[in-house]
């Protein structure tokens, strides 16, 4: 046999072109309405994607914004601490160079420690921390802590009399308030 046959006995012909697709499924038609259907869900599909990405976006910026605040807060929480606990040490300067005997105020290790109370003072200075102005002044129970009142003194208002630990501020903030000895005047 020179001419291949099919199973139902057809000759078939190596020359001729089968359509495979239309052969195997049959041929759709898609109407205009099924189109604009398609192309509606299509973007809506594009808008809620759309959409969560602008959402997402916002969300970060939000983020990005909301730690860098808190970093900075945190920063600050932090240097307060820090110069909080410097503090006593100048105190505790202070305190030395005004009880320093007669005999030893010419030595040069002296002027070296008034050094460095006038440095621990010039850095205080520059981190914006100052000392709340005390004695002689109306007492202030936001600025003042009054440890002691002298119940003899008659007035009309209430004075500070004498102040026990110097009290700072950080700009506006009180850091650590005078102690003081309040009395009326």
């Amino acid at each position: 046999m020179s001419a291949e046959t099919n199973v139902n006995g057809g000759n078939i012909n190596p020359d001729a072109k089968v359509d495979n697709e239309a052969a195997e499924t049959p041929q759709e038609e898609v109407s205009v309405e099924q189109l604009q259907q398609q192309l509606a869900e299509e973007q809506k599909k594009a808008q809620t994607s759309y959409d969560n990405f602008v959402r997402a976006r916002a969300d970060y910026e939000n983020l990005k914004r909301r730690t860098e605040a808190e970093r900075g807060k945190l920063n600050a929480e932090i240097r307060e601490k820090v110069l909080v606990k410097l503090l006593p040490v100048v105190d505790d300067f202070e305190r030395a160079l005004l009880n320093v005997p007669e005999n030893l105020k010419g030595e040069a290790w002296l002027n070296g420690v008034n050094m460095i109370e006038k440095k621990l003072k010039s850095f205080l200075e520059q981190e914006n921390v100052s000392e709340i102005p005390a004695e002689g002044q109306e007492f202030d129970p936001r600025v003042h802590d009054a440890v002691h009142r002298d119940e003899e003194s008659t007035g009309e208002k209430d004075v500070v009399q004498a102040v026990y630990q110097k009290g700072y501020k950080l700009g506006d903030k009180v850091i650590r308030p005078a102690v003081v000895k309040v009395g009326r005047q």
